[in-house]
């Protein structure tokens, strides 16, 4: 990847009831990342979804020793991932964005590629999980992702299938596009790869990525799965 200077990428996590000593996991990762690319300057924003639980004061102010420029964006009320993410990615200032899950689950190299492609051009960056995501879910997750990808390509016409994937980043460009997205649930990420297709203006990259080994992979119960059904229905009419 060849090294631009100067270089700002904010980086952007959901949260919601995190798990006790959850900070120090969390400054571990941003710090190795920090580290593996010495280049670029990084700034961590959480956003916190309506958690009842991990926001405690001498949490924040752990976080805050360990990262000084952190930011923490939160509300009351639990609205979704959607949600939570556009609302800390409207305070972000720097030119690139890339948001990822809490436990950062996918590898250094799977960051690795979203940054070269953003940094080449890109102004939306999807991450695309490799087949050995797929062989390591629950049957009934395992069955309901490849329908997903099925549908992606044969009702919304996308060239990207996995939408789903929680690595992703854009430009400024893609900024924009990202907080049109209304989506409070998990849906949200195929909505914002959907509107992004749709934008003849736009470079879309997909990159290849891959999940960390031994990370656990959360069910999906009906409920979630109904309301969702619901929101891919948005998406599909909004067209």
């Amino acid at each position: 990847m060849g090294v631009i200077e100067n270089v700002n990428i904010d980086i952007v996590l959901p949260c919601y009831n995190p798990p006790a000593g959850w900070e120090s996991r969390i400054a571990a990762h941003f710090k190795q990342l920090q580290m593996r690319f010495p280049e670029y300057v990084f700034h961590l924003y959480l956003a916190n979804d309506g958690s009842v639980r991990g926001f405690e004061p001498e949490v924040v102010q752990k976080f805050k020793a360990d990262i000084p420029d952190i930011q923490i964006i939160g509300y009351q009320k639990n609205r979704g991932k959607g949600h939570a993410l556009r609302s800390a990615v409207k305070q972000c200032v720097s030119d690139y964005i890339v948001y990822t899950d809490n436990d950062f689950p996918y590898t250094d190299q799977s960051m690795e590629n979203v940054i070269a492609a953003l940094l080449s051009g890109a102004d939306v960056v999807v991450a695309v999980r490799d087949e050995n995501y797929q062989k390591n879910l629950p049957p009934f997750r395992q069955f309901m992702s490849r329908w997903s990808h099925r549908c992606n390509r044969w009702l919304l016409g996308l060239n990207i299938r996995d939408t789903q994937g929680g690595l992703k980043g854009f430009d400024r460009k893609g900024r924009d596009i990202f907080l049109s997205t209304g989506i409070d649930g998990f849906l949200f990420d195929t909505e914002f790869v959907c509107k992004a297709s749709r934008r003849k203006d736009v470079k879309l990259a997909a990159v290849p990525a891959r999940i960390k080994d031994g990370l656990d992979i959360s069910s999906m119960g009906m409920k979630v799965l109904r309301k969702e059904s619901v929101n891919f229905l948005k998406i599909l009419f909004s067209r």
